[in-house]
């Protein structure tokens, strides 16, 4: 099955973020195909400056994990404004816009917004 996460939410403030980095796991672990897009201030969690505590839950090593098997880009557009550009995100984030989105979601079995 394909699925599509549409992750909303930022790195830290609630627990939508890790919810859907379990679920984008386990999508993987499973076997599926996924494709993670970043929207609004979901779009705050492909900053590369992120240094959460050693104590704290680390979204960028998940996100890393599911790059290796996912596709993740981030939308451009909510990106510019907020600060967010390929300048200042990890290569791991590909800038892209709704109309990617869209064809994502064309072609998923499954689409999940967080």
């Amino acid at each position: 099955m394909k699925f599509v996460i549409v992750i909303t939410s930022g790195p830290y403030g609630d627990s939508r973020l890790k919810l859907a980095l379990d679920i984008a796991m386990s999508v993987i672990s499973e076997g599926h195909e996924l494709s993670v897009f970043l929207y609004g201030d979901g779009v705050y969690n492909a900053l590369r400056c992120i240094k959460p505590a050693t104590d704290e839950y680390n979204p960028l090593s998940v996100f890393k994990k599911i790059s290796e098997s996912a596709r993740i880009c981030f939308c451009e557009s909510a990106g510019m404004r907020r600060g967010v550009g390929k300048s200042n995100t990890l290569e791991i984030f590909e800038s892209s816009g709704l109309g990617e989105l869209s064809d994502m979601i064309s072609s998923a079995d499954r689409v999940l917004s967080l």
